[in-house]
Formats: C-alpha cells, structure tokens, sequence
C-alpha cells in the first residue's frame, strides 16, 4: 500500500510542471485579416505616348496603316487634357474618281478621365473624347472631274481640305515605373455640310469626300509618364 501511494506521488511530481504551462500558455496568434484590394494613389503627372495602329469600318474600304502621337496630363492620375494627332498615309476609299489612296490626317483636343489601379496606379483603363480638325489630302483624274469648257483634261490634281471632327475613345494605359504602353480604339467623324467653300474643281470634289467622313483607329504603342 505505502509503495503503490509513493507511485502516485512520483507521477504526479513529474507531470505537473507540464500541466501549469500548458494552462499558462497564451493562445495561438489568429492571423490577420488581407488588406481589401483598392484603387492604386497616384501623383498627378505627364504622359507621352507614340503608336502605330490601322484605320477600319465606315467610310473605309478596307484597313490602312495609321500612326501618331499623344502628350496629356492627368491630375491625381484620374482626369485631365492630352493631345492627339494621328496620320494614315494611304487611307482606302472606294471612289474611281480618285487616282491614288488620300491622306487622312486627325488633331485632335481631348478630355480624359482614368481610373488609377494598383499599388502606384500603374494601370490605368481611360476614356477621352474631344474635338478639332480632319485632314484629308486627295489626288483625282482631271479628266473625270467636272470642267466648264468642252476640252478634257489630263493628268492629275490634288487638294488639301480640313473640317473640323470629333473624335471618342478609351484604352488602357500600363507602367513598370516610367516606361509603359498605351493602347486604345477610337472613333473619328469630321462635320457634314452640303456648302463648299473651294473655287475650283479638285477642290469641291475633296470637300465631298470629307464631308461626314467617319473611321475608326485602333492603336497601341510605348508610353513615358513622368
């Protein structure tokens, strides 16, 4: 009896120094909560652009290579002013009268609003719109032209007309630091009037071509932003 009450006590002498820390034991740490994802702050800024897209739909017979440029400035990275301009050296249009492909030609003014995501706003999807001037630059069969007196000419002749469009559009914009790119579809429309000012023929025939030409541009390039 006296050895098997000497057990006991052993056992309980070597355990309750194991039991008082596991009491004693402050409870397992619950990790945190993740941050909640949210729009990117970002400093108001510059950007620069150059791109090289095509022209499609509307008024156009088929794709043609367009190319250009954009400077902007964007306040807190969410809404400011960019300029636009933007060249297609051989714009398709179905008409016999004309002896080569024209030159389209956008300048454009526009307004532009961002939505800054990230940790520092590096991307940013956008939407711009505005307005200014549409250039086109034709060249035409004299011969087909309408003349005033009874010869018929040949060769050819050219003009350079502009009316003011409008252009809207939206992208993406994309950094790692300062470089980045830009990329976008827009659409462009120059104004219609049935009233030319030109005094001579080529010149009439130009303004009718321009007159209510709409396109669209799809773009994509490199982007500075400072």
């Amino acid at each position: 009896m006296r050895m098997s009450a000497l057990v006991i006590a052993v056992v309980l002498c070597a355990f309750m120094p194991q039991m008082a820390t596991a009491q004693s034991a402050p409870p397992a740490a619950v990790p945190s909560a993740a941050p909640p994802i949210t729009a990117g702050a970002t400093q108001s800024h510059w950007t620069v652009a150059g791109f090289v897209g095509s022209n499609f739909g509307k008024s156009t017979l088929d794709p043609s290579v367009a190319f250009g440029g954009q400077v902007g400035y964007l306040w807190k990275g969410m809404v400011g002013g960019e300029v636009l301009a933007d060249f297609a050296p051989s714009f398709k249009l179905d008409n016999a009268i004309l002896a080569e492909n024209p030159r389209t030609n956008a300048y454009m003014a526009n307004a532009i609003f961002a939505l800054p995501l990230g940790a520092s706003g590096q991307f940013q999807p956008y939407v711009s719109g505005g307005l200014g001037s549409i250039q086109l630059v034709a060249r035409a069969f004299n011969i087909a032209l309408p003349r005033l007196s009874g010869t018929f000419p040949t060769g050819t002749s050219q003009s350079d007309q502009f009316r003011v469009g409008t252009d809207v559009g939206g992208g993406l914009m994309g950094f790692n630091g300062l470089i980045g790119f830009r990329a976008d579809v827009r659409y462009y429309k120059a104004t219609s009037t049935t009233t030319f000012q030109s005094s001579n023929a080529i010149g009439l025939f130009t303004e009718s071509l321009l007159s209510g030409l709409d396109f669209w541009r799809a773009n994509i390039g490199i982007a500075i932003r400072w």
